[in-house]
Protein backbone atom coordinates (compact mmCIF):
# COMPACT_ATOMS: atom_id res chain seq x y z
CA UNK A 1 0.00 0.00 0.00
CA UNK A 2 1.39 3.34 -0.70
CA UNK A 3 1.64 5.96 1.37
CA UNK A 4 -0.93 8.05 -0.38
CA UNK A 5 -3.27 5.11 0.01
CA UNK A 6 -2.48 4.49 3.47
CA UNK A 7 -2.81 8.25 4.39
CA UNK A 8 -6.46 7.51 2.81
CA UNK A 9 -7.44 4.78 4.79
CA UNK A 10 -6.37 6.32 7.88
CA UNK A 11 -8.32 9.77 7.47
CA UNK A 12 -11.58 7.73 6.21
CA UNK A 13 -10.93 5.28 9.64
CA UNK A 14 -10.82 8.36 12.12
CA UNK A 15 -13.41 9.89 10.03
CA UNK A 16 -12.52 13.51 10.48
CA UNK A 17 -14.15 14.63 7.45
CA UNK A 18 -17.30 17.09 8.57
CA UNK A 19 -16.50 16.57 12.00
CA UNK A 20 -15.24 20.05 12.72
CA UNK A 21 -17.35 20.40 15.35
CA UNK A 22 -16.91 16.97 17.22
CA UNK A 23 -14.95 15.76 20.05
CA UNK A 24 -12.05 13.61 19.02
CA UNK A 25 -9.90 13.14 22.58
CA UNK A 26 -11.94 9.65 23.50
CA UNK A 27 -11.87 7.30 19.95
CA UNK A 28 -12.35 3.79 20.73
CA UNK A 29 -9.72 1.37 21.02
CA UNK A 30 -8.50 -0.73 18.48
CA UNK A 31 -5.94 -3.45 19.45
CA UNK A 32 -4.20 -5.26 17.53
CA UNK A 33 -4.33 -9.40 17.50
CA UNK A 34 -2.02 -9.87 20.91
CA UNK A 35 0.49 -11.88 18.99
CA UNK A 36 1.68 -11.20 15.16
CA UNK A 37 4.77 -12.49 12.91
CA UNK A 38 6.49 -10.23 10.03
CA UNK A 39 9.00 -11.52 7.69
CA UNK A 40 11.00 -11.69 4.64
CA UNK A 41 12.15 -8.32 4.71
CA UNK A 42 15.26 -6.63 5.53
CA UNK A 43 15.56 -4.79 8.91
CA UNK A 44 17.64 -1.45 8.38
CA UNK A 45 19.08 -0.88 11.62
CA UNK A 46 21.15 2.81 11.43
CA UNK A 47 22.66 2.05 14.97
CA UNK A 48 24.87 -1.03 13.67
CA UNK A 49 24.75 0.86 9.79
CA UNK A 50 23.50 -2.49 8.64
CA UNK A 51 21.13 -3.93 6.49
CA UNK A 52 19.60 -7.80 7.81
CA UNK A 53 17.72 -9.39 4.56
CA UNK A 54 15.92 -11.92 4.97
CA UNK A 55 14.70 -10.95 8.77
CA UNK A 56 11.42 -11.45 10.70
CA UNK A 57 10.40 -9.34 14.04
CA UNK A 58 7.94 -10.92 16.37
CA UNK A 59 5.31 -8.83 18.20
CA UNK A 60 3.38 -8.96 21.15
CA UNK A 61 1.01 -7.00 23.34
CA UNK A 62 2.56 -4.29 21.13
CA UNK A 63 5.96 -4.75 21.53
CA UNK A 64 8.93 -6.14 19.90
CA UNK A 65 9.14 -10.14 21.87
CA UNK A 66 12.23 -10.88 18.98
CA UNK A 67 13.80 -10.78 15.72
CA UNK A 68 16.17 -12.05 13.68
CA UNK A 69 17.21 -13.75 10.00
CA UNK A 70 15.79 -16.96 8.82
CA UNK A 71 12.24 -18.89 9.91
CA UNK A 72 10.88 -17.46 12.41
CA UNK A 73 10.95 -20.01 15.52
CA UNK A 74 8.23 -22.67 15.43
CA UNK A 75 6.48 -21.70 18.76
CA UNK A 76 5.09 -18.64 16.41
CA UNK A 77 3.64 -20.65 13.93
CA UNK A 78 0.07 -19.91 14.63
CA UNK A 79 0.29 -16.63 15.11
CA UNK A 80 -1.34 -14.47 12.12
CA UNK A 81 1.45 -13.68 9.51
CA UNK A 82 2.12 -11.53 7.50
CA UNK A 83 4.89 -11.51 4.79
CA UNK A 84 6.95 -8.49 3.81
CA UNK A 85 9.03 -10.20 1.22
CA UNK A 86 11.05 -7.35 -0.82
CA UNK A 87 10.59 -4.64 1.78
CA UNK A 88 12.78 -2.58 4.26
CA UNK A 89 11.84 -2.57 8.04
CA UNK A 90 13.21 0.33 10.26
CA UNK A 91 11.45 2.16 13.11
CA UNK A 92 9.36 4.82 13.11
CA UNK A 93 10.39 7.69 12.49
CA UNK A 94 10.21 10.78 15.15
CA UNK A 95 9.77 14.56 13.58
CA UNK A 96 10.76 16.69 16.71
CA UNK A 97 8.77 19.84 15.70
CA UNK A 98 5.23 18.93 14.43
CA UNK A 99 2.67 21.26 15.53
CA UNK A 100 -0.21 18.77 15.34
CA UNK A 101 -2.53 20.50 17.23
CA UNK A 102 -2.39 23.80 16.04
CA UNK A 103 -5.13 25.69 13.88
CA UNK A 104 -4.92 28.79 11.62
CA UNK A 105 -3.83 31.71 12.56
CA UNK A 106 -6.36 34.50 12.78
CA UNK A 107 -5.67 38.09 13.34
CA UNK A 108 -8.46 40.15 15.30
CA UNK A 109 -8.54 43.73 16.53
CA UNK A 110 -9.14 45.03 19.89
CA UNK A 111 -9.98 48.73 19.12
CA UNK A 112 -6.33 49.44 17.67
CA UNK A 113 -4.94 46.36 19.36
CA UNK A 114 -4.17 43.58 16.85
CA UNK A 115 -4.26 40.28 17.97
CA UNK A 116 -3.61 36.77 17.18
CA UNK A 117 -5.74 33.47 17.63
CA UNK A 118 -4.36 30.12 16.62
CA UNK A 119 -7.47 28.07 18.30
CA UNK A 120 -7.28 24.42 17.57
CA UNK A 121 -9.56 22.06 15.46
CA UNK A 122 -10.09 18.61 15.83
CA UNK A 123 -10.63 18.40 11.79
CA UNK A 124 -7.11 19.35 11.57
CA UNK A 125 -5.60 17.55 14.25
CA UNK A 126 -6.94 14.20 13.22
CA UNK A 127 -5.79 15.35 9.37
CA UNK A 128 -1.61 15.89 10.64
CA UNK A 129 -2.02 13.21 12.55
CA UNK A 130 -3.18 10.62 10.24
CA UNK A 131 -0.85 12.12 7.42
CA UNK A 132 2.14 11.73 9.91
CA UNK A 133 1.53 8.30 10.91
CA UNK A 134 0.90 7.09 7.28
CA UNK A 135 4.01 8.65 6.39
CA UNK A 136 5.95 6.18 8.87
CA UNK A 137 6.28 9.23 12.09
CA UNK A 138 5.15 7.34 14.52
CA UNK A 139 6.65 9.56 17.94
CA UNK A 140 6.44 13.39 17.35
CA UNK A 141 7.66 16.22 19.74
CA UNK A 142 4.97 18.94 19.75
CA UNK A 143 6.97 22.12 20.61
CA UNK A 144 4.12 24.22 21.88
CA UNK A 145 0.36 24.86 21.53
CA UNK A 146 -2.92 24.77 23.21
CA UNK A 147 -2.11 22.95 26.73
CA UNK A 148 -5.45 21.29 26.75
CA UNK A 149 -5.51 20.12 23.30
CA UNK A 150 -2.25 18.68 23.42
CA UNK A 151 -3.42 16.62 26.24
CA UNK A 152 -6.49 15.62 24.47
CA UNK A 153 -4.36 14.08 21.43
CA UNK A 154 -2.45 12.13 23.82
CA UNK A 155 -5.75 10.77 25.62
CA UNK A 156 -6.66 9.43 22.13
CA UNK A 157 -3.69 7.99 21.00
CA UNK A 158 -3.24 6.50 24.36
CA UNK A 159 -6.81 4.90 23.31
CA UNK A 160 -6.04 4.01 19.48
CA UNK A 161 -2.69 3.79 18.71
CA UNK A 162 -3.48 4.30 15.04
CA UNK A 163 -5.08 7.46 15.59
CA UNK A 164 -1.81 9.53 15.18
CA UNK A 165 1.52 9.37 16.28
CA UNK A 166 2.40 9.27 20.33
CA UNK A 167 3.83 13.55 21.29
CA UNK A 168 5.78 14.70 23.90
CA UNK A 169 4.67 17.99 24.47
CA UNK A 170 5.16 21.28 25.58
CA UNK A 171 2.39 24.00 27.08
CA UNK A 172 2.01 27.45 25.72
CA UNK A 173 5.10 29.49 24.41
CA UNK A 174 6.35 31.85 26.80
CA UNK A 175 7.20 35.19 25.42
CA UNK A 176 6.69 38.75 25.45
CA UNK A 177 5.37 39.16 22.14
CA UNK A 178 4.72 42.68 20.46
CA UNK A 179 1.09 41.94 21.02
CA UNK A 180 -1.69 39.04 22.35
CA UNK A 181 -1.27 34.98 20.71
CA UNK A 182 -3.97 33.23 21.85
CA UNK A 183 -3.58 29.39 21.94
CA UNK A 184 0.40 30.04 21.37
CA UNK A 185 1.80 32.41 23.65
CA UNK A 186 1.53 32.98 27.23
CA UNK A 187 2.94 36.18 28.47
CA UNK A 188 4.99 36.93 31.49
CA UNK A 189 3.20 40.02 33.66
CA UNK A 190 3.59 41.18 36.87
CA UNK A 191 1.43 38.79 38.83
CA UNK A 192 2.47 35.77 36.33
CA UNK A 193 5.90 35.12 36.74
CA UNK A 194 7.73 33.20 34.47
CA UNK A 195 8.43 30.57 37.38
CA UNK A 196 4.23 30.47 38.19
CA UNK A 197 4.13 29.83 34.18
CA UNK A 198 6.43 27.08 34.11
CA UNK A 199 4.92 25.76 37.38
CA UNK A 200 1.54 25.18 36.16
CA UNK A 201 2.48 23.70 32.78
CA UNK A 202 4.49 20.99 35.12
CA UNK A 203 1.27 20.43 37.27
CA UNK A 204 -0.53 19.91 33.73
CA UNK A 205 2.17 17.22 31.98
CA UNK A 206 4.28 19.11 30.13
CA UNK A 207 6.73 17.34 29.00
CA UNK A 208 9.12 20.24 28.28
CA UNK A 209 9.60 23.76 28.38
CA UNK A 210 9.30 26.28 24.96
CA UNK A 211 11.09 30.08 25.26
CA UNK A 212 10.81 32.70 22.74
CA UNK A 213 12.56 35.16 20.96
CA UNK A 214 11.39 38.33 23.00
CA UNK A 215 12.68 36.98 26.15
CA UNK A 216 15.32 39.16 27.82
CA UNK A 217 18.14 36.79 29.40
CA UNK A 218 16.89 37.61 32.72
CA UNK A 219 13.70 35.74 31.53
CA UNK A 220 15.75 32.82 30.51
CA UNK A 221 17.18 32.53 33.04
CA UNK A 222 14.53 32.03 35.22
CA UNK A 223 12.65 30.14 32.70
CA UNK A 224 15.48 27.48 32.76
CA UNK A 225 15.69 27.22 36.50
CA UNK A 226 11.92 27.04 36.83
CA UNK A 227 12.01 24.26 34.39
CA UNK A 228 15.10 22.21 36.16
CA UNK A 229 13.01 22.58 39.10
CA UNK A 230 10.32 20.44 37.72
CA UNK A 231 13.06 18.10 36.26
CA UNK A 232 12.02 19.19 32.54
CA UNK A 233 14.12 20.39 29.90
CA UNK A 234 13.66 23.85 27.95
CA UNK A 235 13.54 24.32 24.48
CA UNK A 236 14.22 27.61 22.62
CA UNK A 237 13.29 29.89 19.62
CA UNK A 238 15.25 32.79 19.77
CA UNK A 239 16.64 35.92 17.60
CA UNK A 240 18.65 38.68 19.40
CA UNK A 241 20.22 36.26 22.46
CA UNK A 242 22.87 34.66 20.18
CA UNK A 243 22.81 30.53 21.06
CA UNK A 244 25.94 31.26 22.63
CA UNK A 245 24.88 32.80 25.58
CA UNK A 246 21.59 30.94 25.83
CA UNK A 247 23.49 27.71 26.04
CA UNK A 248 25.82 28.88 28.79
CA UNK A 249 22.48 29.86 30.29
CA UNK A 250 21.53 26.34 30.13
CA UNK A 251 19.18 26.18 27.65
CA UNK A 252 18.45 22.11 26.32
CA UNK A 253 18.03 22.75 22.60
CA UNK A 254 17.51 25.47 20.08
CA UNK A 255 14.92 24.88 17.00
CA UNK A 256 15.16 26.64 13.67
CA UNK A 257 18.51 27.04 11.87
CA UNK A 258 18.50 30.71 12.16
CA UNK A 259 20.51 31.71 14.81
CA UNK A 260 20.04 35.26 13.61
CA UNK A 261 21.64 36.98 16.91
CA UNK A 262 23.87 40.01 15.74
CA UNK A 263 26.51 38.71 18.33
CA UNK A 264 26.84 35.97 16.17
CA UNK A 265 28.37 38.15 13.33
CA UNK A 266 31.68 39.95 12.77
CA UNK A 267 32.21 42.72 15.28
CA UNK A 268 32.58 45.25 12.61
CA UNK A 269 29.53 44.41 10.80
CA UNK A 270 27.18 44.15 13.70
CA UNK A 271 25.93 47.81 13.50
CA UNK A 272 25.50 48.10 10.08
CA UNK A 273 23.40 45.20 9.68
CA UNK A 274 21.20 46.08 12.86
CA UNK A 275 21.07 49.67 11.58
CA UNK A 276 19.73 48.37 8.19
CA UNK A 277 17.57 45.34 9.45
CA UNK A 278 14.24 45.21 8.16
CA UNK A 279 11.00 43.67 10.24
CA UNK A 280 9.64 40.95 9.48
CA UNK A 281 11.54 37.42 7.94
CA UNK A 282 13.57 39.23 5.78
CA UNK A 283 16.57 38.09 8.31
CA UNK A 284 16.00 34.78 7.36
CA UNK A 285 18.58 36.06 4.63
CA UNK A 286 19.61 38.78 5.22
CA UNK A 287 21.84 37.27 8.92
CA UNK A 288 23.40 34.92 6.56
CA UNK A 289 24.67 36.94 3.73
CA UNK A 290 27.01 38.68 6.89
CA UNK A 291 27.51 35.82 9.29
CA UNK A 292 31.05 34.19 8.74
CA UNK A 293 31.33 30.60 8.94
CA UNK A 294 34.91 30.79 9.66
CA UNK A 295 34.80 33.58 11.89
CA UNK A 296 35.49 33.11 15.93
CA UNK A 297 32.08 33.64 16.80
CA UNK A 298 30.74 30.49 15.26
CA UNK A 299 33.50 28.83 16.05
CA UNK A 300 33.05 29.71 19.85
CA UNK A 301 29.00 28.84 18.89
CA UNK A 302 29.73 25.40 18.17
CA UNK A 303 32.20 24.47 20.83
CA UNK A 304 29.72 26.03 23.86
CA UNK A 305 27.21 23.40 21.76
CA UNK A 306 29.09 20.51 21.89
CA UNK A 307 29.92 21.22 25.51
CA UNK A 308 26.60 22.06 27.04
CA UNK A 309 24.92 18.95 24.78
CA UNK A 310 22.83 21.26 23.44
CA UNK A 311 20.83 19.95 20.49
CA UNK A 312 20.02 21.49 17.40
CA UNK A 313 16.94 21.37 14.98
CA UNK A 314 16.83 22.59 11.65
CA UNK A 315 13.18 22.74 10.16
CA UNK A 316 15.00 22.96 6.93
CA UNK A 317 11.39 21.75 5.21
CA UNK A 318 9.77 24.81 6.71
CA UNK A 319 12.38 27.54 5.47
CA UNK A 320 12.83 26.24 1.81
CA UNK A 321 9.32 27.16 0.48
CA UNK A 322 9.65 30.29 2.04
CA UNK A 323 13.59 30.67 -0.24
CA UNK A 324 11.53 29.64 -2.70
CA UNK A 325 8.04 31.06 -1.90
CA UNK A 326 8.00 32.46 -5.52
CA UNK A 327 8.26 28.92 -7.27
CA UNK A 328 4.52 28.07 -7.38
CA UNK A 329 5.30 24.53 -8.20
CA UNK A 330 7.34 24.31 -5.25
CA UNK A 331 5.08 25.73 -2.94
CA UNK A 332 2.26 23.79 -3.77
CA UNK A 333 4.74 20.42 -3.68
CA UNK A 334 5.97 21.33 -0.64
CA UNK A 335 2.00 21.85 1.18
CA UNK A 336 0.91 18.67 -0.45
CA UNK A 337 -1.61 17.47 2.04
CA UNK A 338 -2.19 19.65 4.24
CA UNK A 339 -5.38 20.65 5.40
CA UNK A 340 -6.92 22.77 3.04
CA UNK A 341 -7.85 25.80 5.40
CA UNK A 342 -4.51 25.57 6.64
CA UNK A 343 -3.00 25.97 2.73
CA UNK A 344 -5.64 29.07 2.73
CA UNK A 345 -4.64 30.67 6.25
CA UNK A 346 -0.80 30.89 4.53
CA UNK A 347 -2.03 31.68 1.14
CA UNK A 348 -3.74 34.56 2.99
CA UNK A 349 -0.73 36.08 3.90
CA UNK A 350 0.25 34.34 6.87
CA UNK A 351 3.54 32.65 5.60
CA UNK A 352 7.42 33.28 6.25
CA UNK A 353 8.47 35.60 3.28
CA UNK A 354 5.41 37.71 3.77
CA UNK A 355 6.06 40.93 1.82
CA UNK A 356 9.58 39.77 -0.06
CA UNK A 357 9.74 40.72 -3.36
CA UNK A 358 11.69 39.22 -6.58
CA UNK A 359 15.32 40.76 -5.39
CA UNK A 360 14.40 39.19 -1.82
CA UNK A 361 14.21 35.72 -3.38
CA UNK A 362 17.42 35.50 -5.60
CA UNK A 363 19.35 36.67 -2.44
CA UNK A 364 17.65 34.30 -0.48
CA UNK A 365 18.06 31.64 -3.07
CA UNK A 366 22.22 32.29 -2.79
CA UNK A 367 22.80 32.28 0.46
CA UNK A 368 20.49 28.89 0.81
CA UNK A 369 23.87 26.66 0.17
CA UNK A 370 25.66 28.24 3.40
CA UNK A 371 22.87 27.29 5.67
CA UNK A 372 23.45 23.45 4.47
CA UNK A 373 27.04 24.01 4.93
CA UNK A 374 26.39 25.20 8.82
CA UNK A 375 24.33 22.42 8.98
CA UNK A 376 26.92 19.93 7.89
CA UNK A 377 29.61 21.95 10.20
CA UNK A 378 27.71 21.45 13.23
CA UNK A 379 27.08 17.76 12.44
CA UNK A 380 30.88 17.42 11.99
CA UNK A 381 31.79 18.85 15.08
CA UNK A 382 29.46 16.38 17.12
CA UNK A 383 26.63 19.25 17.84
CA UNK A 384 23.33 16.22 18.05
CA UNK A 385 21.25 17.43 15.97
CA UNK A 386 17.31 15.84 15.57
CA UNK A 387 15.06 16.14 12.62
CA UNK A 388 12.12 18.59 12.63
CA UNK A 389 9.52 19.93 10.02
CA UNK A 390 7.78 22.62 12.03
CA UNK A 391 4.25 21.18 11.25
CA UNK A 392 1.50 23.88 10.65
CA UNK A 393 3.70 26.27 9.35
CA UNK A 394 3.49 27.71 6.17
CA UNK A 395 3.80 25.31 3.62
CA UNK A 396 5.11 22.37 5.73
CA UNK A 397 3.18 19.03 4.53
CA UNK A 398 2.09 16.38 6.89
CA UNK A 399 2.49 13.81 4.56
CA UNK A 400 5.50 14.64 2.73
CA UNK A 401 7.59 17.44 4.88
CA UNK A 402 9.88 14.42 7.60
CA UNK A 403 10.69 12.74 4.13
CA UNK A 404 11.74 16.07 2.51
CA UNK A 405 13.77 17.27 5.96
CA UNK A 406 15.79 14.07 5.98
CA UNK A 407 16.83 14.73 2.45
CA UNK A 408 17.73 18.19 2.47
CA UNK A 409 20.16 16.96 5.75
CA UNK A 410 21.70 14.48 3.37
CA UNK A 411 22.10 17.24 0.50
CA UNK A 412 23.86 19.40 3.69
CA UNK A 413 26.49 16.60 3.09
CA UNK A 414 25.04 14.29 6.50
CA UNK A 415 25.68 10.69 5.26
CA UNK A 416 22.20 8.40 4.46
CA UNK A 417 23.19 6.47 7.64
CA UNK A 418 23.54 9.38 10.40
CA UNK A 419 20.56 11.12 9.03
CA UNK A 420 18.14 8.03 9.45
CA UNK A 421 20.05 7.49 13.12
CA UNK A 422 18.95 11.48 13.80
CA UNK A 423 15.73 10.19 13.06
CA UNK A 424 14.93 7.38 14.94
CA UNK A 425 17.08 6.59 17.75
CA UNK A 426 19.44 9.68 18.22
CA UNK A 427 15.79 11.89 18.37
CA UNK A 428 14.31 9.27 20.76
CA UNK A 429 16.87 9.60 23.28
CA UNK A 430 16.75 13.47 23.33
CA UNK A 431 12.59 13.62 23.74
CA UNK A 432 12.95 10.98 26.37
CA UNK A 433 11.58 8.18 25.27
CA UNK A 434 15.23 5.96 23.68
CA UNK A 435 14.04 3.52 26.69
CA UNK A 436 10.68 2.15 24.74
CA UNK A 437 11.31 3.02 20.91
CA UNK A 438 13.07 4.33 18.03
CA UNK A 439 14.79 1.00 17.73
CA UNK A 440 14.02 -2.33 16.42
CA UNK A 441 15.16 -4.89 19.42
CA UNK A 442 13.51 -6.86 21.76
CA UNK A 443 11.08 -5.12 24.13
CA UNK A 444 10.68 -2.09 22.50
CA UNK A 445 7.49 -0.63 21.39
CA UNK A 446 6.56 -2.23 17.95
CA UNK A 447 6.44 1.66 16.00
CA UNK A 448 7.84 0.49 12.82
CA UNK A 449 7.52 1.59 8.79
CA UNK A 450 7.94 -0.42 5.91
CA UNK A 451 9.68 1.06 3.28
CA UNK A 452 9.78 -0.22 -0.51
CA UNK A 453 13.26 0.61 -1.01
CA UNK A 454 16.74 0.74 1.13
CA UNK A 455 17.19 4.16 2.88
CA UNK A 456 20.73 3.97 3.59
CA UNK A 457 21.45 4.00 -0.15
CA UNK A 458 19.03 6.73 -1.09
CA UNK A 459 17.42 8.99 1.69
CA UNK A 460 14.37 9.71 -0.93
CA UNK A 461 13.61 5.79 -0.43
CA UNK A 462 11.91 7.53 3.28
CA UNK A 463 8.97 8.59 1.09
CA UNK A 464 7.94 4.99 -0.40
CA UNK A 465 6.13 4.19 2.92
CA UNK A 466 4.69 0.80 2.44
CA UNK A 467 3.13 -0.13 5.66
CA UNK A 468 3.36 1.16 9.39
CA UNK A 469 2.80 -0.37 12.76
CA UNK A 470 2.21 1.91 15.83
CA UNK A 471 2.33 0.16 19.30
CA UNK A 472 2.10 -2.95 16.64
CA UNK A 473 -1.21 -2.11 15.49
CA UNK A 474 -1.43 -1.93 11.48
CA UNK A 475 -3.07 1.40 10.03
CA UNK A 476 -6.73 0.47 8.97
CA UNK A 477 -6.67 -1.72 5.42
CA UNK A 478 -3.14 -3.25 5.98
CA UNK A 479 -3.38 -6.63 4.27
CA UNK A 480 -0.81 -8.76 2.74
CA UNK A 481 -3.25 -8.61 -0.86
CA UNK A 482 -3.05 -4.77 -0.45
CA UNK A 483 0.83 -4.72 -0.16
CA UNK A 484 1.37 -6.51 -2.88
CA UNK A 485 -1.32 -5.30 -5.44
CA UNK A 486 0.79 -2.63 -5.12
CA UNK A 487 3.94 -3.48 -5.75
Amino acid sequence: MTRQMLFSVAVAAIGFLGAADTAWSQPLAQEGPPRAVYHGMSIVDPATRSVMPGSYILIEGGRIAGLGQGTPPLEWSTAPSHDMGGLYAMAGLIDTHAHITLGPAELEFDGDQPKLRAIPRPDITAHNAAALLAAGVTTVRIPAGDGDANRAYNQAVAADPTFGPEARHAGEVIDRPAFPFDGLVTEPTPDLSIREIVRRQAAAGAHFIKLYENLTEADLVEGVAAAREHGLPTIAHLSDISWTQAARLGVNAFVHLMPTSPDLLPEDLRQAYVSQLRPGGFKFFEWWEVVDLEGPEIAELIEVLVSEDVHVEATLAAFEPAFWGDDEALVARASADAHPDMVANWQAGFRFDAGWGPEDYARAKVVWPKVLRFLRMLHEAGVPLTIGTDLANPFVSPSSSMAREMFLHGEAGIPAWDVLRLATAGAADRIGVGDRTGRLAPGMEADIVFLGRDPSLDLSAVSDVRAVLSNGASLPGLSDQDRLSDR
